[in-house]
């Protein structure tokens, strides 16, 4: 960074704030991922622990996971996506952060692969084989115990492409890799743009974005994304529904959101224009499902329905991504202690949610109950587990840094025997 701060002459460059609502939108769509979650025991994705391990295995998918899965594409439309827009603006604050605190770029690096990759890192060498191995038990794929399962995760191939067993992706901590990946990608472009000569450049940019219906304009990269996708890349999978370069739009979009306060007022504009246009394209997906069901998910081709299950999916979630951006700002921009505890843990939640998922939906799905009726149990045991392993991660400095959370002096286990020590000297004082 600089060694001085910028002072900006532009009158809508956005200036260094606290955005409360980043940190309960957070918080929010976390869990929206962990109810999403819940749902793969029941879907027919042919990954993961499931429901009827032997029809996976034999070819024979039900059609009602497939009907479970088309229901989850209005969670996995709004879901990461999100995330990375949220990613992007936090992103803007950071840099303001740093420039007035002028703390190198290379720190904020750092501190960015702590609290990502270490995490994925000691989660891909370590628990997430547990994930595995509980996955092919479910579908008797395997008949031994894991300690001997264990030492084969790393030496029979890549989970996911050759039949191995090696998760190089970390299941779910695929997401931290991208956005590490993707945070460092775009960091020059980000530090660049916050030079004052681009300023009035952006200003008049946001401005041509506060007339009504315009900021539907930057949807084009990503549906044109979408669409090559499923020319070209059909048998790749979308990770969390979307094509992966998909997401660094998303984060674009949401360092441009912050970057000037007219997009702000853009976002506001559109409020009406994007409850209009997603309640619209929810019932369009609707009538897709319903009718052309075989045509998008049995036997999914490109063709006119293709084309246009994909522009509704794409208008659904950014009008309703717009929707939500400004019910937050309006109602949950405000400083809470509640919200402080809960960012605090979202990380870890996410890190630890999909395991705890994996492990206790395992026994779940023996039960052989209703499907409601699992996943009502997967839903409320493995919420409660979590929050209690939550307490016990943040009290520790060692499961604080292994779950990418910052290490304190005030969560030290030192601060026990201070506090011991404390005591026995106000007993011997009296």
């Amino acid at each position: 960074m600089t060694d001085t701060v910028e002072k900006s002459t532009s009158k809508t460059f956005t200036e260094l704030e606290r955005r409360y609502d980043l940190d309960w939108l957070r918080v929010i769509t976390i869990f929206f991922v962990f109810i999403y979650h819940c749902t793969k025991f029941f879907d027919s994705d042919p990954f993961n622990i499931k429901n009827n391990p032997l029809d996976f295995v034999n070819g024979t998918i039900p059609l009602s996971n497939y009907k479970i899965l088309a229901n989850t594409v209005y969670l996995t439309s709004i879901g990461l996506p999100i995330f990375f827009i949220i990613a992007g603006m936090s992103m803007f604050y950071a840099l303001g952060y740093l420039e007035k605190k002028e703390i190198k770029i290379r720190k904020y690096v750092l501190l960015r692969f702590i609290r990502l990759i270490v995490p994925y890192l000691i989660g891909m060498l370590t628990y997430i084989s547990l994930l595995v191995f509980l996955e092919w038990t479910n579908k008797d794929l395997i008949s031994i115990s894991f300690f001997v399962f264990y030492p084969t995760y790393f030496t029979n191939g890549v989970y996911g492409f050759d039949g191995g067993a090696f998760s190089v992706f970390g299941h779910h901590l695929w997401f931290l890799v991208i956005l590490f990946l993707f945070t460092l990608v775009m960091l020059p472009l980000f530090v660049y743009l916050r030079k004052e000569k681009f300023r009035s450049g952006f200003s008049k940019i946001a401005s041509f974005f506060t007339k009504p219906g315009t900021i539907y304009l930057l949807i084009i990269p990503i549906y044109i994304m979408e669409v090559l996708h499923s020319l070209y890349l059909r048998d790749l999978p979308r990770l969390g529904g979307w094509d992966f370069f998909t997401y660094i739009f998303f984060l674009f979009f949401g360092y441009l959101f912050a970057y000037d306060k007219q997009f702000r007022t853009a976002l506001r504009k559109n409020f009406i224009i994007a409850i209009i246009l997603g309640l619209l394209s929810t019932v369009a997906l609707i009538f897709m499902n319903s009718f052309y069901f075989d045509a998008i998910w049995l036997d999914p081709s490109f063709d006119n329905i293709s084309i246009l299950f994909h522009l509704a999916r794409v208008i659904f979630s950014w009008s309703w991504i717009i929707v939500i951006l400004n019910l937050a700002d309006k109602y949950l921009n405000k400083k809470s202690e509640a919200v402080k505890n809960l960012n605090e843990v979202v990380l870890p939640f996410y890190i630890i949610h999909f395991v705890i998922l994996g492990v206790i939906g395992f026994y779940i799905v023996q039960l052989e109950f209703l499907v409601i009726s699992e996943f009502l149990l997967i839903f409320l045991i493995s919420l409660v587990v979590i929050i209690a392993l939550l307490f016990l991660i943040r009290e520790f400095n060692v499961f604080r840094f292994i779950f990418g959370m910052s290490v304190t002096k005030k969560k030290s286990i030192a601060r026990f025997f201070k506090k011991k020590k404390t005591s026995n000297d106000e007993q011997v004082r009296k």
